[in-house]
């Protein structure tokens, strides 16, 4: 009878360990890698242009000021001075209607004329403006209060349309003819209106690169201009010049990148 029991133990101690959860062993296989999502290529800034292409409104504004070069002295007629011919290839370049307004007087400074009439700029609500004074100031001469009055009011000019319009602004450099008697005072002032185009990130548009060791572009007949009723001289840009300008202008706008 002993024995049995033996028998019986044993077998009942065998089923119980048979019946133990087998030990769970921890898996060799690595985690599943996070997924990375690659960083998608910045897409480029747009150029100007491109910003207009590709804007929403169907009509762009332009507003011009300035001083004589404006004004259009001495192109063929008033449809081909720079700003005029500067309107027409964005149109082209757009595909869209750009409305010129043009606010420019003969002699002026942006002392005595520029400041005066930038609130007529902004009224007009424009997408760009080309900014153009620095000629007469440096035949007035480098005299520290003349300076300084061109750089704090064409410093007054340009923040008012930065902060009050959503504007493309453009500054324009000092003209001269090749040999003309004030290129060292235009060095002055091109430089003043640099650093005013850095200071607020806005190109300049430099017009030596045209009349620098070229002459043809000023050169005119002295006979009175049946356009702008005003004799002809050879200091003003003749209608290659303004052609030159308004080429470089495009370019820009082609170039630079939109604020």
């Amino acid at each position: 009878m002993r024995s049995k029991w033996i028998v019986c133990l044993l077998l009942l101690f065998a089923v119980g360990c048979s019946n133990k959860p087998a030990t769970t062993e921890k898996s060799n296989k690595p985690a599943a890698a996070t997924k990375i999502k690659a960083s998608q290529p910045k897409s480029k800034p747009k150029t100007i242009l491109e910003t207009f292409k590709k804007s929403s409104k169907k009509q762009l504004q332009y507003y011009a000021l300035g001083d004589s070069l404006s004004v259009g002295l001495f192109s063929d007629n008033q449809n081909t001075r720079f700003s005029t011919l500067f309107t027409k290839s964005l149109e082209d370049k757009t595909d869209k209607q750009v409305v010129e307004s043009n606010t420019s007087s003969v002699g002026k400074t942006v002392t005595n004329f520029g400041i005066d009439h930038v609130q007529e700029v902004i009224a007009k609500h424009p997408d760009i403006v080309t900014v153009e004074f620095g000629t007469n100031d440096a035949a007035y001469g480098v005299d520290p209060v003349n300076v300084n009055n061109f750089v704090t009011n064409l410093n007054s000019v340009i923040s008012e349309l930065k902060h009050q319009t959503k504007a493309e602004i453009i500054l324009m450099t000092c003209w001269s003819p090749s040999n003309g008697k004030y290129i060292t005072n235009d060095q002055v002032y091109d430089q003043k209106i640099k650093e005013i185009g850095q200071k607020y990130q806005v190109p300049v548009v430099d017009l030596s690169t045209i009349w620098k060791n070229n002459p043809n572009v000023t050169k005119n007949d002295l006979g009175i201009s049946s356009v702008y009723n005003i004799q002809k001289d050879e200091f003003h840009p003749n209608q290659s010049g303004h052609q030159a300008i308004a080429d470089l202008l495009i370019k820009t706008v082609e170039e630079t990148k939109a604020n």
